[in-house]
């Protein structure tokens, strides 16, 4: 494995051609393609590529087969008050992903808590983008996405969850305050990643197709992963999936089809979408001193060796995306010449 794998700078205006040319390419409709690219764009320019320009060739590849549908659009089923069950048609998750967000942050404005459950859809990305988006209309945001089973259950050495995401969004002064996070010890999107760089991974991530311990990437690739903390990180994961796949009425842990195998069926994922307004609770000056009071007792604590200081989360990966929308966003060499092999035209 190379050590320091080359990297390409691009700029925000060729990053969104790149992304967008091939998946209209591929057959998505232009409007979803800009949809699904601004998700993409989120992902690199916070930091998050395991989740960005990464994934499109998988998804490229599930657009030929018919995976993905790039051609429909979502939409709802049921409805009762703030409540909305909305189904994907198969289509891209990104688009479900900001379909419902929207419709929960209408509902909350309405009825100061929305909520919006998805079926039938796809790899939807890094939660936090849509968490943000909401906390940006003055709201709290919730989000949780269950995924194929790639984890084991504490205790067990099987698949039966996935790595089953959840991510919360609070407005913030400056910036938001976002929390995003897989309840497995690691994401399968990051052992993809790890993949490019090197042969091994930590210990405590994964075990192999056999349930033993591994600390090979191709191994763990091939196997199972392990929940975060324990039997914490598994309570956590049936939480997820009790919100998306039990509630939505769609398809449950064994039930959903892998990302990276069976490209001609849709996955089949879930998703939960809670937008709630804050003025509900409070005029906005007062959730902005109350923040101010909270957020100086965090980061007036004395740092532990090896900390400047502390920061709250998602403060890093803000400041890194303000970054790179400025000077352009660094994506491994490998990736894009993935991507370039699947279209007709060389784009950069």
């Amino acid at each position: 494995m190379e050590s320091q794998a080359r990297q390409m700078t691009l700029t925000v205006s060729d990053y969104r051609r790149l992304s967008q040319s091939a998946l209209i390419e591929y057959g998505t409709a232009p409007e979803l393609a800009e949809t699904v690219t601004e998700a993409l764009l989120w992902c690199d320019a916070h930091g998050i590529t395991s989740h960005g320009l990464n994934m499109l060739p998988t998804y490229l590849e599930r657009l030929h087969a018919g995976g993905i549908n790039g051609q429909v659009s979502p939409k709802v089923i049921k409805q009762r008050g703030a409540v909305a069950v909305i189904d994907s048609q198969g289509g891209f998750g990104q688009v479900a992903g900001e379909f419902a967000t929207r419709l929960a942050l209408q509902q909350a404005k309405e009825h100061a808590v929305g909520l919006a459950s998805v079926q039938n859809t796809n790899h939807g990305g890094a939660l936090g983008y849509y968490t943000e988006m909401i906390s940006q209309q003055g709201c709290v945001g919730f989000m949780a996405h269950n995924a194929n089973a790639t984890m084991a259950p504490f205790g067990g050495a099987e698949t039966a969850l996935g790595t089953n995401p959840l991510s919360f969004g609070f407005p913030g002064k400056t910036y938001p305050v976002v929390i995003d996070m897989a309840t497995s010890a690691t994401a399968k999107g990051k052992l993809y990643e790890l993949a490019r760089k090197s042969d091994t991974i930590p210990e405590g991530l994964a075990l192999d197709a056999n349930g033993e311990p591994t600390t090979s990437v191709q191994a763990a690739i091939k196997g199972i992963l392990l929940p975060l903390g324990g039997p914490k990180g598994y309570s956590l994961a049936v939480a997820v999936e009790m919100l998306t796949g039990v509630l939505s009425g769609g398809l449950i842990s064994k039930e959903i089809k892998s990302l990276h195998k069976a490209a001609d069926q849709a996955q089949g994922s879930s998703m939960l979408v809670i937008a709630i307004d804050i003025d509900a609770f409070m005029e906005p000056e007062e959730y902005q001193e109350r923040f101010a009071r909270f957020e100086s007792y965090l980061k007036g604590t004395r740092p532990m060796k090896g900390f400047e200081r502390v920061m709250l989360p998602g403060e890093r990966e803000y400041a890194m995306a303000q970054q790179r929308h400025a000077n352009g966003v660094p994506v491994l060499q490998s990736i894009i010449d993935d991507i370039q092999s699947h279209l007709k035209t060389k784009l950069l």
